[in-house]
């Protein structure tokens, strides 16, 4: 399913109306914002996976009559939607929470329904339960200056080691 893209509140309340008991999510972003653009392709896969939701976008400073109403002030912000009524919100690039408030509140239906569960296809990989592809990804999603001091503390254990090493020797 595509994404609509939200530029007021009145073209907001006109689909929520037309969809009073289907589930919306609204991404709020930005476009200076590094944390939207990095979890931009995890919402257009979840716009493709899960059929039965209603997934919009809303550039917070093109559109801020509707990122009031809705008292977004960081970014990202996923607001969850049924009809008019507020069910849930994720604050932040959580791809895992942002799947989970889609599973949890579209009845975990990927499509017509019939299943729930991540599931896997063919050639997709992984069982999903990977010890290195979630300590990975924990990794990957620390702060870039968090990053930097682990590598540089890393280099400064290592160059430690290295340097009792050559003091035993000699």
């Amino acid at each position: 399913m595509s994404i609509t893209h939200i530029a007021s509140v009145s073209q907001l309340n006109g689909i929520l109306e037309k969809e009073k008991d289907k589930l919306s999510v609204i991404d709020f972003h930005a476009t200076w914002c590094g944390p939207c653009h990095a979890i931009a392709p995890a919402f257009e896969a979840f716009s493709k996976q899960y059929t039965n939701v209603n997934f919009m976008k809303c550039d917070v400073d093109a559109a801020r009559d509707v990122a009031s109403l809705y008292r977004v002030s960081a970014m990202p912000t996923f607001i969850f939607l049924r009809g008019n009524t507020k069910v849930d919100q994720v604050r932040g690039a959580d791809k895992a929470g942002l799947r989970a408030a889609i599973v949890k509140h579209s009845s975990g239906a990927a499509g017509s329904g019939a299943f729930s569960g991540k599931g896997q296809t063919l050639g997709s990989g992984g069982g999903g339960g990977d010890i290195a592809e979630s300590s990975s990804s924990l990794f990957s999603n620390t702060d870039p200056q968090v990053r930097v001091l682990l590598y540089l503390l890393g280099a400064y254990l290592v160059f430690c080691f290295y340097m009792i090493f050559i003091i035993k020797i000699f």
